[in-house]
């Protein structure tokens, strides 16, 4: 039986070496007499899957703990409930393996054969396979149907927007986006026509389609509904702001910008704030203005002092001092920039000409 202790494997880009340790745990499997669920990388053993709903796995650990984790979380599963869940756990072995082809194979005859809770479980597994393996126009096709779905619908969406998108326009991409428009034409409800505005957005965008440029202006607006508040949809959205805030920063836009600030995963509230900085300092005209855009750059330096993004905190506020006229404060906070653990060579080359900059004038002609 398998150890209840770290596994390293994982579920989609699995090296050579992961691969090798997954087979060898998956040859331990018919030894035992329970479920089987790795969930990032910590193997439960003596399990029993009880649920699925809203976006969330539940099963029994063997001391009878609940455990929720969401869909996106679960590396992989093995039902012990006789032959009827033979292909299930046949696919999720493949999936482990990157084996996507033998895998989409094995989760489209479960589908055929489960019900209940089960039914959508192999759904949102067979979602994960197909973006897995790159077929967007399946992997849209099933996208949908998930939405559909009511025991799971736009919560396990969220956590399974597609990921894997063509980087040009082809004949997959042209049909996944027919198939978007057409599920928008139809759903009315404000969840499920939020995700699908998403997902076209990012599909346009990824394969250099022009209309992506006003589709972020649309995306950018746009209101997420509480379901919808996924790291994965953020991301998207953050893409949305940069292409929508990249000539005027028109008003409905920036008020969604706020509200990303105020309803994003705190992973990604620096990002929303840094970008608010910039376009506030692009597009100032006042030193009142200047003052209101050092303080998202602040805001970051001041509650995410560990995080990498600190030190785009400390150049934004930099810049921003030195346009108030104040070299001195500007030239500190890029002297704390480049000492900062989490330097990147490009914000920390940045920093080191506006000091240089900042350092001769105080020094003056020579």
């Amino acid at each position: 039986m398998i150890s209840p202790e770290t596994v390293p494997c994982v579920t989609f880009k699995a090296t050579a070496r992961v691969v090798v340790a997954c087979a060898a745990l998956f040859a331990m499997v018919p030894a035992t007499r329970a479920d089987q669920i790795v969930v990032n990388r910590v193997s439960h053993t003596g399990a029993k899957i009880v649920g699925f709903g809203q976006g969330r796995l539940r099963f029994r650990a063997d001391d009878g703990t609940l455990h929720t984790p969401w869909i996106d979380e679960v590396d992989w599963l093995i039902v012990d409930r006789g032959g009827a869940f033979a292909d299930l756990n046949e696919a999720e072995r493949y999936l482990a393996a990157n084996e996507l082809d033998k895998a989409l194979v094995r989760y489209r005859r479960a589908l055929a054969i489960t019900a209940d809770f089960w039914a959508d479980l192999v759904t949102a597994r067979l979602l994960m396979a197909l973006d897995a393996a790159g077929r967007i126009d399946q992997t849209v096709m099933q996208f949908i149907r998930l939405l559909g779905r009511d025991a799971i619908g736009p919560v396990t969406a969220a956590r399974l927007i597609p990921q894997q998108m063509p980087s040009r326009q082809d004949g997959k991409a042209a049909r996944a986006l027919g198939q978007l428009n057409a599920a928008l034409r139809k759903k009315s409800e404000d969840a499920p026509r939020a995700l699908l505005s998403l997902v076209r957005f990012e599909l346009l965008r990824r394969s250099g389609d022009p209309r992506a440029e006003r589709a972020a202006v649309k995306v950018a607006k746009m209101r997420l509904p509480p379901s919808s508040r996924t790291e994965r949809a953020y991301a998207i959205v953050l893409g949305a702001m940069n292409t929508a805030l990249s000539g005027p920063a028109r008003p409905a836009v920036m008020e969604g910008l706020d509200r990303a600030i105020l309803h994003s995963p705190d992973v990604q509230v620096a990002d929303f704030l840094l970008l608010k900085g910039r376009v506030l300092l692009r597009t100032a005209t006042s030193k009142e203005d200047i003052v209101r855009a050092s303080w998202p750059f602040l805001r970051v330096v001041a509650h995410m002092p560990d995080d990498p993004r600190t030190v785009d905190g400390l150049y934004g506020a930099a810049l921003a001092l030195d346009k108030m006229g104040k070299p001195d404060q500007a030239r500190r906070l890029l002297q704390e920039c480049l000492v900062h653990k989490e330097a990147q060579e490009q914000v920390r080359n940045q920093a080191e000409v506006l000091l240089t900059r900042l350092q001769a004038s105080r020094e003056g002609p020579g």
